[in-house]
């Protein structure tokens, strides 16, 4: 950005969607935040005024940014914004839609987390910023399903089995709405089933992958869940990420990749299933679209150490040893870039 313009302006439906978008680590008087221009998490911005945001490197970045949200106006708050687009729900339904996105936003931004905090299931803090609300409460929790009845269906504020699960994931579609919602517990992990999924927007066919590929990333790890996948991210800060819900759930994935082919066309895919027979079947499945299709530039499968099944119980008991194959899968990926740049080379 030029030294002449110095202000460039970023625009958000509001200050929830902004702390999301930005990564923003709460630190008292201020917010951490990803720069919008050099992606680094070394912006600021102070909470006595959030439509302002620097960048810290002042030597290599410096960019200074102005933010405006759109709340007021035609269309444009979220329950407004729903309606456009999914007439088929009630009011009370965009209202609760509406309404949750906000409370995960807030919650991932502002809830402080023991959990989290503290390294969850090998994760660390930096990792699970931006993707974990921990809720902390039954009594929050159960509050949430008491205001979100109307889209599940079903009211789940009196069981206590489902209260417990105080870890959110939330999920959205393309147009940025809260599609899905898998829920975890740091209260009592012996919880089983360990993840349930909720879908919260009962008019459509909700995504049901999770997604989120940095700008730069060269590497892209799909897995079978958030957690593996953000495993990964844990070793690798710039890794692209795809995690699925689960290892039946292969045709919406496949879908989109070959529906955004060009999207990955310089990416190193690197298929990261769990190693069991549903993990095998669905990395098969997925190939198979990967080579019909021609997507990334390459592919691979991740080969976990002995004893351990996915990713996260990888990190977990050996994470020297799964970082290490993950570099060495990555030290391919360079070698490979500098074999195409020679051959392209007049």
């Amino acid at each position: 950005m030029s030294k002449s313009n110095p202000y460039k302006k970023l625009v958000f439906q509001n200050i929830e969607d902004a702390l999301s978008d930005l990564n923003a680590e709460d630190k008292g008087r201020y917010f951490i935040c990803n720069c919008p221009e050099c992606n680094q998490h070394e912006a600021f911005m102070y909470k006595n005024n959030t439509r302002f945001i620097q960048c810290n490197r002042e030597n290599h970045c410096g960019s200074r940014m102005m933010l405006e949200f759109y709340e007021k106006g035609d269309m444009s708050t979220y329950e407004q914004r729903v309606e456009k687009q999914y007439p088929d729900l009630t009011t009370e339904q965009r209202q609760a839609l509406g309404w949750s996105h906000r409370v995960f936003s807030y919650a991932k931004n502002y809830f402080k987390s023991e959990a989290l905090d503290n390294g969850y299931r090998g994760l660390s803090k930096q990792t699970t910023r931006g993707f974990v609300a921990d809720l902390q409460h039954e009594a929050i929790v159960q509050h949430v399903f008491q205001k979100a009845k109307t889209l599940l269906n079903k009211d789940y504020s009196n069981n206590s089995w489902m209260c417990k699960r105080n870890l959110i994931f939330p999920l959205y579609g393309e147009d940025r709405t809260l599609d899905r919602v898998l829920l975890r517990s740091s209260i009592d992990e012996n919880l089983d089933p360990k993840e349930i999924q909720l879908i919260f927007n009962p008019s459509k066919e909700t995504r049901d992958f999770f997604m989120d590929i940095p700008q730069d990333a060269k590497n892209v790890v799909i897995s079978e869940s958030i957690l593996d996948a953000l495993s990964f991210r844990e070793i690798d800060e710039n890794a692209g990420i795809i995690a699925l819900t689960g290892a039946t759930k292969t045709r919406q994935i496949n879908d989109y990749l070959a529906e955004h082919k060009e999207q990955f066309a310089d990416k190193q895919l690197l298929i990261a299933m769990d190693d069991d027979q549903a993990g095998w079947k669905a990395t098969r499945d997925i190939v198979n679209t990967i080579e019909e299709a021609g997507i990334g530039r390459d592919w691979s499968t991740f080969a976990y150490s002995p004893g351990t099944k996915d990713a996260n119980e990888n990190l977990q008991q050996n994470r020297k040893a799964f970082t290490k194959t993950y570099e060495q899968m990555a030290a391919r990926t360079k070698q490979h870039e500098r074999v195409m740049d020679l051959e392209h080379e007049p």
